[in-house]
């Protein structure tokens, strides 16, 4: 999955959902790195999937609204968890996972994942979670339940 293709699809599913344009910013640039990623590290390990989906349970959410988020994911079928534990900086390469980290408040990861249109297809997912408002939760659950991927690469 392209960056261009990946922010272009988060961006026009998150304006669907009314959610705040700075967090809709943020986002895209978070999505943008982990595709890059994903392209650069394991472009060549397909099928590359791209999810979002309401983090946590919808009544905690509602009683906690700082527990409002939606989380977004790169899949790969690369299952190497190495490459994201190398911090090496090498001129403009090697930052992308710092920025999510920073701008995701640590709220960020990867864990052994299948692929959710191939489930024999194992893999990793490099996710990443935004606050959101409770409206935003509410709606994304209502209306994309048993939906876990906006589209495939």
């Amino acid at each position: 999955m392209c960056a261009r293709r990946a922010r272009g699809l988060l961006a026009g599913t998150l304006n669907a959902f009314d959610v705040p344009p700075q967090t809709i910013g943020d986002a895209e640039l978070m999505v943008s790195e982990l595709a890059t990623n994903a392209f650069r590290h394991a472009g060549h390990h397909g099928p590359h999937e791209l999810w979002l989906f309401p983090g946590g349970e919808l009544d905690r959410a509602a009683a906690d609204p700082g527990a409002c988020e939606i989380v977004c994911a790169v899949f790969d079928a690369l299952p190497d968890l190495g490459l994201l534990a190398d911090n090496s900086f090498s001129g403009d390469f090697g930052r992308g996972l710092s920025i999510v980290a920073e701008i995701s408040h640590g709220r960020w990861g990867a864990h052994p994942a299948r692929s959710r249109l191939h489930h024999e297809v194992p893999g990793k997912a490099v996710w990443f979670a935004c606050q959101v408002p409770f409206a935003v939760l509410r709606s994304m659950v209502h209306r994309c339940e048993g939906t876990r991927h906006l589209h495939p690469a």
